[in-house]
């Protein structure tokens, strides 16, 4: 019998028995003409009796249709935890139900959509990582001939093969800086492909936090001086814990790079600051350039976003720097993170944590 159907029923029966009720205590105030007070207190005990029972009989009508209401409403709240759960991303739940009223069949389109949806998420996730896996090889593929080419243009103008004109040494210096550029690109996207398929691999060694901001502080002053921009660090004390010190020092390289792009020559400043504490280490790459407007601050650790895509093709760039470094602090087990005002600068910092100091 259908839920519906069960509670008319019930209703009902509680409408009828109330209306007997009503009509017993109706007719218990009506006069009683001549009969005696013997017979009309007999009439009124057993009419009492009657409406207790009928009242009695209510009560336990009310009480089954609010049990069988509640039950009835259980499984619903079952479906609305599950709705929430794919709401979240969690699909596949199925939940049990064998009555077949007007909620198993809600619980049974239910049911199947959650598998279909399920079946398509694995089927997009399949999709995705052959994508990922063909882009990650053609991006491979790509990099092998730019590195002859880059190497053999920096040998030319060493004079190793011989001498050159200025014309030819011109040119020569655009094929290698665009084929640096060019590899710069491919890494990055060999990364970001080979990190969204887990396939990146990390020498997570004990290193000296130290040491690997002084190394990408020395490797970025060069640039730093041609472009007029003074970069600072104040790494003095030692910190050893455990990390790719590669790696981590791509992602202090990327924030500087992107902070001595952010400034503006002869007052532009980037500070490296390395903070300690009993739990981890603290980096931070702080400048006073642009600033990054407030409507990109959910976007900026996303792929190929790009605050200001005009700078970006002037100076360089993938856009796919901080999605890169979001990924490789997390995989050591840090955080990132930026704050930043328009106009005044922008500091990015991360964690890592620490073992004990030697």
């Amino acid at each position: 019998m259908k839920i519906v159907h069960r509670l008319y029923i019930l209703l009902s029966v509680i409408i009828i028995t109330a209306s007997i009720n009503l009509f017993l205590l109706l007719s218990t105030t009506q006069g009683y003409g001549a009969e005696s007070n013997v017979t009309i207190g007999l009439y009124e005990i057993q009419t009492k009796s009657i409406v207790q029972g009928l009242l009695g009989a209510d009560i336990a009508f009310l009480f089954l249709v609010l049990f069988s209401t509640t039950r009835s409403l259980n499984p619903l709240k079952s479906l609305t935890g599950a709705l929430a759960r794919i709401k979240e991303g969690k699909y596949g739940e199925e939940i049990k139900y064998e009555s077949h009223d007007e909620i198993g069949l809600i619980i049974d389109s239910f049911n199947s959509m959650s598998k279909a949806l399920q079946e398509k998420v694995e089927k997009a996730r399949q999709h995705e990582i052959a994508r990922d896996e063909f882009l990650a090889m053609i991006t491979h593929e790509l990099k092998t001939p730019l590195v002859p080419i880059s190497g053999y243009a920096d040998m030319m103008l060493k004079g190793h093969m011989g001498p050159i004109t200025e014309s030819q040494r011109e040119r020569l210096e655009i094929i290698k800086t665009s084929s640096s550029s060019l590899l710069a690109l491919i890494s990055d996207l060999l990364d970001a492909q080979k990190l969204a398929l887990g396939q990146l691999k990390f020498r997570k060694l004990e290193n000296n936090v130290k040491s690997t901001v002084e190394k990408s502080v020395e490797l970025m002053a060069p640039q730093a001086i041609v472009d007029k921009i003074e970069l600072t660090h104040n790494a003095k004390d030692d910190i050893y814990t455990t990390y790719d010190d590669e790696r981590i020092r791509q992602v202090i390289n990327n924030l500087i790079k992107n902070s001595i792009k952010a400034v503006q020559p002869e007052i532009g400043k980037v500070n490296v600051l390395l903070e300690d504490s009993p739990t981890e280490a603290k980096i931070s790459i702080k400048d006073n350039g642009r600033g990054i407007p407030k409507e990109a601050h959910d976007k900026i650790f996303k792929k190929f976003y790009q605050v200001d895509a005009s700078l970006t093709r002037e100076k360089g760039g993938s856009g796919l720097g901080l999605s890169i470094c979001k990924s490789i602090v997390e995989s050591h087990g840090g955080k990132i993170w930026f704050e930043s005002e328009v106009g005044k600068g922008t500091t990015f910092a991360f964690t890592l944590p620490k073992i004990q100091q030697k």
